[in-house]
Order: C-alpha cells, then structure tokens, then sequence
C-alpha cells in the first residue's frame, strides 16, 4: 500500500514537472510572460481581460475556438476549459483572480 502512495505521489510531480516546462515554452515561443486561452462567449474570460487591462498587463490571447493550434496547446498543458493563463511558465486553470494577480505584480 505504501509503495502503491509513493507511485502516485512521483506520477503527480512528474506530471506538474512537465507541465511547467511545455507552459514555459509557450511562453518563449509566443513571446508573451502572460498568455491567455479563452472564448469569445465566456464570461469569466471578459472579467479576466478587465482584470489584466485595468492592471496594465501586455498579454497575448488565443481563442480556443477559433484556433486548433490554440486549443491544442492548452490541451498540452493540463487545460480543459477557459480561461487558462501561462504566466511565466505557471499554468493558472479558471479565473482564479488572486493568483493570476499575484504573478503579474511583478512584470
């Protein structure tokens, strides 16, 4: 049973290890510190370009819908619904406000 708990515990972290590194490459390939993935029609989507905006952060944003390439990247790092952010290599799945404020305060 132990080593059934140590094998989740190591798959979990491998997992979040890699997670970072494919977000932190997107982050380099767009050339962004902070990407978000949305829609359109999705409401927490406008809260959180109203959020970014009134705080001043340069962000690219990639609608999910319009865009396969798009989609397929946040599929990459562990996203299945929107908003998600990659800030500075951080994936921040949903409008979690505090933490996505906590990692552009300093950009």
């Amino acid at each position: 049973m132990k080593l059934l708990i140590v094998l989740i515990i190591a798959f979990f972290i491998y997992q979040q290890w890699g997670v970072t590194d494919a977000a932190a490459e997107l982050n380099q390939k767009h050339d962004s510190d902070v990407i978000m993935y949305s829609t359109s029609w999705c409401g927490y989507c406008k809260k959180a370009r109203v959020m970014l905006n009134m705080q001043g952060v340069r962000y690219k944003e990639f609608d999910i819908e319009k865009s396969s390439e798009a989609n397929a990247e946040m599929k990459s790092i562990g996203g299945h619904g929107v908003p998600v952010f990659l800030i500075q290599g951080e994936v921040v799945k949903g409008f979690n406000q505090k933490r996505v404020l906590e990692l552009v305060k300093n950009l």
